[in-house]
């Protein structure tokens, strides 16, 4: 009886002690689950949300993993939400090759996806070609350009009634194609324009000012956090 009751302080002992390691197992245990929990929901947001910004049909990119340097330059956090409103619900930072471009709360840790992407810049290049001697004349544009305006301003007496822009007809007039406009042109390839006039058009009868572009590559990061 005595050695039983000796024994009861030692048992109670471990008792508590076998409470008090299941209780800190199952708190860890716990915690690890809701980490878990949390960087995969952080992660879900930071992959979606650099799906975003690199899309196609979103306001910073010009086509799909081409951001637009001015975009990306003007952006603000209040744009920002507007434009992506799952900002709103987390602390994201956004950096580009490193240098952060926007931040909406305090995003120190969390989770963090990486991207290769080209920033585009386009620039603005006129021109007033030399022509040739030909009723039809032609200039071809060193580079590439979604579009170029084209300002016609012919002697008098001689009339322009088409341009062409790789064959395909941009403008025609058969009273006369005179002033500026617009045209479309394709970025795939390098345009030539030619114009077909009632005679020569002399040197500075024709400007024409397009937009070719210059990229670089970048490493975009998207950081989630809570």
């Amino acid at each position: 009886m005595s050695r039983a009751q000796a024994n009861m302080p030692a048992l109670l002992v471990a008792l508590i002690a076998l409470s008090t390691v299941a209780g800190v197992g199952l708190f860890v245990a716990d915690d690890a689950v809701g980490s878990a929990t949390r960087d995969a929901g952080e992660r879900r947001v930071a992959v979606g949300l650099s799906d975003r910004l690199v899309s196609a049909d979103g306001p910073l990119a010009v086509r799909a993993n081409v951001l637009d340097a001015r975009a990306v330059a003007s952006l603000t956090p209040a744009a920002f939400e507007s434009q992506y409103p799952v900002a709103r619900d987390h602390a994201v930072r956004v950096t580009l090759d490193g240098e952060p471009l926007v931040s909406t709360g305090d995003a120190d840790g969390g989770t963090t996806i990486r991207r290769v992407v080209l920033v585009e810049r386009r620039e603005r290049v006129t021109r007033t070609p030399a022509l040739g001697a030909n009723r039809e004349q032609s200039v071809t544009l060193p580079r590439r350009t979604p579009n170029a305006t084209v300002e016609l301003s012919p002697p008098n007496g001689t009339t322009v009634t088409t341009v062409r822009a790789n064959g395909r007809v941009v403008l025609h007039d058969d009273a006369g194609v005179e002033g500026t406009a617009t045209v479309d042109l394709s970025r795939f390839e390098t345009a030539t324009l030619t114009f077909a006039s009632s005679d020569r058009l002399p040197d500075g009868s024709v400007t024409v000012t397009y937009y070719p572009s210059r990229t670089r590559k970048a490493l975009l990061g998207v950081t989630v956090d809570g």
